[in-house]
């Protein structure tokens, strides 16, 4: 198994969008995308990263931002069409990750998906990663797949030590406007009350596949601040961590969080960096910001 070309002859891999990997990692490593849905008040849906940019989506909530956007998982047929041109291309063996089962039907779809594909050709492995996550915490955990992948690790390997890892992965993220999440019916009406009053900013996370505030903060900086303060006191092991910030738009306040964590952590290693994910932008809003982060030691030796 393996050398630098298994990416694409061994093992195929296929992620949702809502992870939001950085677009030079997809190309590079020929990863297949399969995007979410989405709409506003008077549009069509539009699949994620094809027919519009994450810059677009959210330009259109900040002057729009009543226009509160819906979203939809990719269905069975969106799958199916991605095993299949994969297959066609010589593919037997496939990882795929989704978000959260929690948050969306991705995972649903997805192994559905599977049992139908698998009926077809029985001369295939398909496995289906629930990530347990979003966004940041989920790219990182898919940059983790891309370089077992490329180390030349075996399929059913990476599959159980991913699923060992799922519990794991550290994400976190700070919204710029309560608005967003009150309308997706992340948090209740009087936390969003209470924040536009005093101008709090909560830190939330994602723990077992759910939201949850962490900490309420007074202004965004602060907020930003303590979200990397929290990220650093969660990592044990910084020589083999995959880390991952992601913005909505707002590049500087990404751009502190990047310096804050050099700083603050002494940190000289990779820091992946891509656009926040429509699908959890929805709910989030513009100005959102997170960090995903993790611990490949365990994965990769």
């Amino acid at each position: 198994m393996g050398g630098k070309n298994s990416m694409s002859k061994e093992i195929c891999f296929i992620a949702d969008s809502s992870g939001g990997l950085p677009r030079e990692i997809l190309e590079r490593h020929q990863i297949k995308e399969v995007p979410f849905y989405f709409k506003f008040q008077n549009t069509d849906y539009y699949c994620e990263n094809v027919d519009y940019t994450g810059s677009e989506f959210y330009r259109h909530m900040e002057k729009n931002p009543e226009d509160v956007p819906q979203t939809a998982a990719p269905n069975v047929n969106d799958w199916l069409g991605a095993l299949e041109e994969r297959y066609v291309r010589g593919a037997k063996n496939f990882i795929v990750t989704t978000i959260s089962s929690r948050l969306s039907s991705s995972f649903q779809t997805a192994s559905l998906a599977k049992d139908v594909f698998a009926e077809q050709h029985d001369d295939v492995q398909v496995e289906v990663i629930d990530s347990n996550t979003c966004a940041c915490g989920q790219a990182s955990l898919e940059i983790a797949i891309v370089q077992m992948i490329e180390s030349g690790k075996a399929f059913r390997e990476i599959v159980d030590r991913v699923n060992q890892a799922v519990g794991s992965v550290t994400t976190l993220f700070v919204v710029n406007n309560l608005k967003y999440m009150e309308a997706g019916g992340r948090i209740g009406g009087a936390t969003a009350f209470l924040g536009k009053l005093a101008q709090i900013k909560p830190v939330c996370e994602f723990i077992d596949g759910a939201v949850r505030p962490v900490k309420a903060v007074i202004g965004r900086k602060n907020s930003l601040k303590t979200m990397m303060d929290l990220a650093i006191s969660r990592v044990s092991d910084w020589s083999r961590l995959i880390v991952t910030v992601q913005n909505a738009e707002f590049f500087e306040d990404a751009d502190y969080a990047v310096d804050y964590l050099r700083k603050a952590a002494s940190y000289s290693g990779k820091i992946y960096r891509s656009d926040l994910g429509v699908v959890v932008g929805a709910h989030s809003g513009p100005g959102a910001a997170g960090i995903g982060l993790v611990e490949a030691g365990p994965l990769l030796r």
